[in-house]
């Protein structure tokens, strides 16, 4: 299982590919809290969300809630630093011991604090490429989408990122 934020939805529905997840043959966990953002964001005039709405229903999906007392702890305590997503689901990820993708700098400085394995959009591409889910061609759509949208990229092209690793 993995745990995703909605800076990580909201890039794969502006490049129109919430498939993406799926690849990932796990489930995927939505907090609460972020499934309330994109609905926050549907209201606000941001269409796009409509697709993260909805992958919500699919039964690879589990759209989950905090759980136990140090979930809750912590979610609290992390509110005082990263954002209202964010924070539930570094709680979820640390506590259940799973990865928490997300593209927010900042959460993931916290949630590496917090002894989290953290990953983001770029990462989930990036491996898919690797496990042959996703040509390097489908995820340089993807990225270009992204970035069309507004992604704030370090790269235009995941081959990039295989050259820096020397792969």
């Amino acid at each position: 299982m993995i745990v995703v934020d909605t800076t990580v939805l909201s890039n794969l529905a502006r490049a129109n590919r919430m498939d993406i997840l799926q690849g990932f043959h796990t489930q995927v966990i939505i907090p609460s809290q972020v499934h309330e953002e994109v609905l926050k964001g549907i209201a606000a005039g941001y269409g796009f969300l409509q697709k993260a709405d909805k992958i919500v229903e699919a039964d690879w999906v589990k759209l989950t809630v905090l759980e136990g007392k140090r979930e809750r702890t912590l979610f609290r305590d992390l509110l005082e630093v990263v954002g209202y997503g964010e924070a539930a689901g570094i709680a979820i990820a640390k506590e259940r011991n799973l990865v928490f993708f997300s593209d927010d700098r900042k959460a993931r400085r916290v949630a590496r604090e917090q002894g989290v394995t953290v990953s983001g959009t770029l990462g989930m591409l990036k491996l898919l490429v690797e496990e042959r889910k996703l040509s390097m061609e489908e995820a340089d759509v993807v990225l270009t989408k992204m970035i069309q949208g507004g992604y704030r990229s370090p790269t235009e092209s995941l081959r990039e990122l295989f050259e820096e690793a020397g792969e």
